[in-house]
């Protein structure tokens, strides 16, 4: 079995918490399905984010310099940053 990464698994609680946190909060007003499918779509957010942008890098260094590293630390990256853009737009709202 392969073991998920201390980063990511303090990611994906990250993520699971906002989504939880915009549920009870930003969501509550909105139907029981409008407001599940807006927590996922939330939850979901800073990985897809993070996969468009790790992708369109990746494209540009297969054209430009023929490397094909790089992608997992990439999207590792990326997906702290928007996270931590969430949380502090969670914090300052």
């Amino acid at each position: 079995m392969k073991q998920l990464r201390l980063l990511t698994a303090i990611y994906i609680i990250a993520a699971i918490l906002l989504a939880a946190h915009s549920f009870h909060t930003v969501y509550a007003h909105h139907p029981p399905l409008g407001q599940w499918v807006r927590t996922i779509i939330y939850g979901f957010g800073p990985w897809a984010c993070a996969f468009a942008f790790a992708g369109a890098k990746m494209c540009f260094q297969i054209l430009l310099r023929k490397e094909t590293k790089g992608f997992r630390k990439t999207f590792t990256w990326v997906t702290g940053v928007v996270i931590g853009l969430m949380i502090f737009t969670k914090i300052m709202a």
